[in-house]
Formats: C-alpha cells, sequence, structure tokens
C-alpha cells in the first residue's frame, strides 16, 4: 500500500511539473538570467506587438501559450513575461522578458536609440520587474482566440515601478525620423540617424479619423443616413474640412450645419503630443506639416478645446471624457508654458470632438463605446479600401536599431528576438492573425498591411480589386510609398509594380491615386 500510495503521489507530482513547467512567476525574474528585449517608441503599434508576441498561429508568436503574463502601468508602459518559444529567434524555453515604452510615441523610437548609441543616458523609462507584484499589479484572466494565446493580465501595476535610462534594443516609429519632432518642435540631425542607426520599414499602418459617438449621430442625421453602425451607413466629411478643423480654424459646429442638443457647439480636439508619429502622419496627410514649408500645424493644446495625449490610450480617454464626461489626461512636454496637467471636463459630457488614431483598435478600446471613425471624402479607413488606392492616410512604419560597432549595439539573445519580433509583424501571415483583433469595427477591417515592396512576389500576388475577405487572408497592400526604394511618408501612395506588372495593370485606371511625387506638389 505504501510503494503504491508513493506511485500515485510521484505520479501526481509528475502531472503537476508538466502542467506547470513553463510557467513562470514575476517573483522570480532575475536580469541577468533572463533575456531581456527592450523596445521604445510607437503607441499606435501597441496592441499588434503583443499580438505578435503571443500568436499561436503559424508561423507562431515569441511566447509559450501556457506561460504568458503581461503587466502595464496605465496606457504607457508594457510588460510581456513569458518562455520563449521555438519561434522566438532563440532556443525555446528561455524566460523572456519584451519590454515597451509608450510614453510620448514615436519620436521615442528614435531619440533614446541615438542617445546610447553616443554613450549618454538614453531617457527611456521601462518597467521595473523587481518592483511589481501580481498582488500589486492585479490579476485576470483574458481568454485564448482561435490565433492568440491566452495570457494573464495585470493591468494596474503602481506607476512608480519603472527603471529609467535603459538602453533599448530596438525602437518603432510610424514614419521616418526625419517627419518626427522633439518638443519644442525640434528637428533630429540627420547624420544621428543616418550615422548610429539602421532602419527597416515593418509594415504600413492605417490610420482614421475618430468622432465621438454624438458628433457621429448627428453627421449621419445631417447626411440623411440611418444612425446605426452599419458600415454602409458611415458619415464622410471632406479631406479640406478636416484639415480647417484639425487646424483649428473650424470653431463651432453650427458652420458645418449641426446643432449639438446640449448647447454646446464648440468644437473639440483630441490630439497626440508633438512626438507622436500619430501626429506626424496626421499632420503631413491633412495639412503638409513636416514634408514642406508649409506653416500650417494641427491647433496647439489650450486646456479648453484642444487636448493633447502622450499615448494612443489617453487620446481615446479624451474622447470619451468629451463625450459621457470624466477627466482627460494631457501631455504637459510639448509647448513652452503648458502647465496643463488634468483637465476636468464636467459630466455628463456630450461635446463634440475630434481625434487621431490607428486603425489598431480592439474591442476593448472601443469599451466604453464613445466614437467612431467617419470616412474621409466617402472612403472607410479600411484595409481593401488602402490596397484598391481608395484610402490614402496611412504610413509606412520603421523599426530601428542602433548599428553594430556602436556604443551600446544590441547584440546575442536580445537582438536575435528583436529581429524576430520586427519581421514578424510586418509578414502577411502573423498580419493577418493580429488583424482578426481589428475585425468587426463599426468601420470595416482595421489593422496593419504588409508593404508591398517586400512582400509582393510571384508567389505572393495581390487580387484587386481586394475585398475584405482577400486581404484579411492576405493583407499585403497593393499601394506604396517605396516607389523609389526607401519609404517616403511625403510621397503619394502608388500602385506597387513589383512583379512584371501584375498590379499596375489590374488596378482600373479610375481607381489609382494621382500619381507619384510628394503630396504638397
Amino acid at each position: 500500500m505504501n510503494m503504491i500510495l508513493k506511485a500515485a503521489v510521484a505520479s501526481a507530482i509528475a502531472v503537476a511539473a508538466v502542467g506547470t513547467s513553463h510557467a513562470l512567476d514575476i517573483a522570480t525574474y532575475a536580469s541577468n538570467t533572463n533575456v531581456n528585449v527592450y523596445v521604445s517608441g510607437s503607441t499606435a503599434v501597441d496592441n499588434t506587438l503583443i499580438n505578435t508576441a503571443i500568436l499561436t498561429a503559424a508561423p507562431g508568436g515569441l511566447c509559450q501559450a501556457g506561460t504568458i503574463d503581461i503587466y502595464k502601468i496605465g496606457n504607457t508602459n508594457t510588460l510581456i513575461y513569458c518562455t520563449s518559444s521555438a519561434t522566438s529567434g532563440i532556443a525555446a524555453g528561455s524566460p523572456l522578458a519584451i519590454f515597451k515604452e509608450s510614453l510620448v510615441g514615436s519620436a521615442n523610437g528614435v531619440a533614446p536609440l541615438i542617445n546610447a548609441s553616443k554613450g549618454v543616458a538614453s531617457g527611456a523609462s521601462f518597467i521595473n520587474p523587481a518592483t511589481i507584484s501580481n498582488a500589486a499589479c492585479g490579476t485576470a484572466a483574458v481568454a485564448a482566440t482561435a490565433v492568440l494565446a491566452a495570457y494573464s493580465n495585470h493591468a494596474a501595476c503602481p506607476t512608480t515601478s519603472i527603471q529609467t535610462n535603459v538602453n533599448p534594443t530596438g525602437g518603432i516609429a510610424d514614419v521616418e525620423a526625419r517627419l518626427l519632432r522633439l518638443p519644442n518642435n525640434v528637428t533630429f540631425n540627420p547624420s544621428d540617424v543616418s550615422g548610429n542607426l539602421d532602419a527597416a520599414n515593418i509594415f504600413d499602418v492605417v490610420w482614421g479619423v475618430p468622432v465621438t459617438l454624438g458628433l457621429y449621430r448627428a453627421l449621419q442625421t445631417a447626411s440623411g443616413l440611418t444612425a446605426d453602425d452599419n458600415p454602409a451607413n458611415a458619415p464622410s466629411l471632406s479631406k479640406q474640412t478636416i484639415a480647417s478643423i484639425y487646424a483649428g480654424n473650424v470653431f463651432n459646429w453650427t458652420s458645418l450645419g449641426l446643432n449639438n442638443p446640449s448647447g454646446d457647439n464648440s468644437v473639440y480636439i483630441c490630439r497626440r503630443d508633438i512626438q507622436s508619429g500619430t501626429q506626424a502622419s496626421t499632420e503631413a496627410y491633412f495639412l503638409g506639416t513636416r514634408c514642406s514649408s508649409a506653416s500650417t500645424k494641427m491647433a496647439a493644446q489650450d486646456g479648453q478645446f484642444v487636448f493633447s495625449a502622450n499615448s494612443g490610450g489617453n487620446m481615446r480617454g479624451c474622447l470619451t471624457a468629451l463625450e459621457q464626461g470624466g477627466t482627460i489626461t494631457v501631455y504637459n512636454g510639448d509647448f513652452t508654458g503648458d502647465a496643463f496637467t488634468n483637465v476636468a471636463i464636467p459630466a455628463p459630457g456630450g461635446k463634440w470632438g475630434i481625434g487621431v488614431t490607428s486603425t489598431e483598435l480592439s474591442s476593448g478600446n472601443l469599451t466604453p463605446s464613445t466614437f467612431r471613425m467617419v470616412a474621409v471624402d466617402g472612403s472607410l479607413p479600411t484595409l481593401p479600401n488602402v490596397v484598391n488606392g481608395h484610402y490614402p492616410y496611412w504610413s509606412s512604419n520603421f523599426g530601428y536599431t542602433i548599428k553594430a560597432g556602436k556604443t551600446n549595439a544590441p547584440t546575442g539573445s536580445p537582438l536575435a528576438v528583436w529581429n524576430t519580433l520586427r519581421n514578424r509583424m510586418g509578414d502577411p501571415a502573423p498580419t493577418a492573425a493580429t488583424n482578426s483583433a481589428y475585425a468587426g469595427r463599426p468601420w470595416g477591417q482595421g489593422g496593419d498591411l504588409s508593404p508591398a515592396n517586400q512582400f509582393v512576389v510571384a508567389s505572393n500576388t495581390v487580387t484587386i480589386p481586394a475585398t475584405t475577405a482577400s486581404t484579411v487572408a492576405s493583407p499585403i497592400n497593393a499601394m506604396t510609398k517605396a516607389s523609389s526604394g526607401t519609404a517616403n511618408n511625403c510621397d503619394t501612395p502608388v500602385s506597387y509594380s513589383g512583379v512584371a506588372g501584375a498590379i499596375q495593370q489590374s488596378i482600373p485606371v479610375q481607381n489609382r491615386l494621382f500619381g507619384t511625387g510628394n503630396v504638397n506638389n
């Protein structure tokens, strides 16, 4: 009996060991035995970065299913802690920590790397695993989907759990460095970028124009459309009208023939900070700023009608507060003399506002349901509209790394994981999988596209006209901003002819955009 009991106990222990052999606890974290990958920059790609790490569909993610914990400090810092998978770029079974800093946006995908390459303090801040716990951060289970692994979500880590001046392994920017700005509108020194950093186009980001739900319904009514969430009934604004609103030249919605039942017809703008790639893409496309000598910029924060957010999450929070009341968190690092920190918008809301965001929006990002995307010149921000050349408001995203041989250049396993992550985020197979998290939106299928100049090959063509089904199955862009070889986000997108005319000849002439060249020409 004793032997039988011992055998049963041993068997139970063995089964338990199998079930938890790869499970990690943040209390076990040790910086010298973990593979640590630090990524700074763009906040727009945070959802896609996480989804790429926890992907279960082919070609697989960087984390083993059943081992994943995700820790967050608000909308500004994320830590993915897991056991490395066989498709992570390193040997399976290693404790892997992927840190993402999203404090101000795309400029931080460049500046900290340049600083580190010069041997000075990077300025980048990431979650400090030594100062967090599951108890302190809260725990909620997130179920698996058809393509993504389940994970434990720890969304409320203390704001003080930060380590500063960590050297990034890589950085992400929604546009190339020359279009980005540092505080007080300072530009990057081109020689600092080209001399110290390697750049690679990762994927194409599709942007949209969100408006508060009350404004959206009013636009539908004014346009004679049914006030529902059917994309066929989405209202449209012209590019010129949106540009005028963003520039601060439209102060009152009544000038557009609208009347807010709340009695407040003021125009409210939820913008991003000056260091944001979302902001750079918006200003470049709608206002020509950063692409030429154009002096028109997006209206500056005033804390009353215009609010500058330092993350995509805080921008969405701004629209939510305008719609239903609450607190708007604004960034005070953009403009000299700006003293705003938190601006309270009195309940019950009812304000009509407009914002800026990517279409990488999960169902959770729409909870509470307080904003919708409008069409621009009749076209909604969907993947097929971009592929067909109907929607040019998108940008080519860049990944940066310190050049080999430079000070603090990444090496070994961290570099291998970063290269895998960067390449995986733009590959059509994982892009198709991660885009599934952005399906079923009131404006249609959003997300990202694989760049045509990298992924259109003889065995990987694009069928035009693209449909939602075809772009979901194979999210490869047929348009490019890299017709000259390097992506230029000031250029008008043109149809890609990398496959012996297969795409160029198959796009109807009336569906093409207006030739090559800068958008300001």
